[in-house]
């Protein structure tokens, strides 16, 4: 009798931690993930590389957008159309701060209108810091975002990932979850580093309601297909530049033209963000105009 009635109280033992597992995200081997949200042709999870933050309090974690074939979603700048994601962390639990980090784009036109974002699918790195490193940290995420194909669909979701306090050493090696974070971490855009990639010079001629914006910038290796976002303050959005290229192909030249609306207002002196990509080649860069 004794025997049947431990057996009953394991089971039931058992299906508690399944049913904590399946809200709150399961822990796994090397990693922890929660469960996918979303439709078929949609959706969303968070994943960790580990399944406890270090001896600092922070751990990667990535938001893993999964989507079909065709379809796409939106970067931190969405350009002409579209809508970036959107985060709150709040309910979180023992968490100070998630920093999203975001893998270089491409740009999309559609009816004439051009876009920025990702196709059929992304890994956008999250760098979670806890309050307290001997504590669980409950990442608790309410995620705004939007998919297009030959419609678009603003999208919802609440993810939830609990990690363990810090564990010295660690509990279990990186898991493939850590791989696939590392992949899209490397594709990040820097401000310096491997990509060979350097923004060396910026200009804006014109009067206001016609400028362009010129950008200069030099490669190790020649360009081959080179791009370029720039995003800065209200009113101004920048359009598809014009790229002449150098002799060598190392060089090259960029013309946006700079629009404000009806607003007759010039860009001088306005801090811009640049993101150059060239194919899985990419570099940042912050200035301001007429330093």
């Amino acid at each position: 009798m004794t025997s049947i009635i431990k057996f009953s109280l394991m089971r039931r033992l058992a299906v508690a931690i399944v049913a904590f597992v399946s809200l709150s995200g399961a822990a796994l081997a090397g990693g922890a993930v929660a469960d996918w949200q979303g439709t078929d042709d949609a959706a969303v999870r968070l994943i960790a590389g580990h399944d406890s933050v270090d001896g600092s309090g922070s751990i990667w974690l990535g938001l893993q957008i999964r989507l079909s074939p065709g379809w796409k979603t939106y970067w931190r700048n969405p350009g002409e159309s579209g809508a970036p994601p959107r985060f709150d962390w709040q309910a979180s639990e023992n968490l100070e701060k998630a920093v999203v980090r975001w893998p270089a784009p491409r740009r999309f036109s559609t009816y004439g209108y051009d876009s920025f974002g990702y196709l059929d699918g992304v890994v956008l790195p999250v760098l979670l810091q806890a309050v307290s490193p001997d504590k669980p940290v409950h990442a608790r995420l309410s995620l705004d975002y939007m998919v297009c194909s030959n419609i678009c669909v603003p999208m919802q979701a609440k993810l939830d990932l609990t990690l363990a306090p810090k564990q010295i050493p660690p509990s279990s090696p990186p898991g493939a979850f850590a791989a696939l974070i590392r992949h899209y971490l490397e594709r990040v855009p820097q401000s310096a580093g491997p990509s060979g990639l350097t923004i060396h010079g910026a200009s804006v001629n014109g009067p206001a309601g016609a400028q362009i914006l010129r950008i200069k910038a030099h490669a190790d290796r020649p360009f081959q297909a080179p791009d370029l976002m720039v995003e800065g303050p209200e009113p101004f959005g920048f359009g598809r530049p014009k790229i002449a290229f150098g002799a060598n192909g190392h060089d090259v030249s960029m013309d946006l033209p700079v629009y404000a609306g009806t607003r007759k207002v010039k860009l001088s002196d306005q801090a811009l963000t640049l993101t150059l990509v060239d194919g899985d080649r990419s570099v940042e860069r912050s200035l301001t105009l007429n330093d």
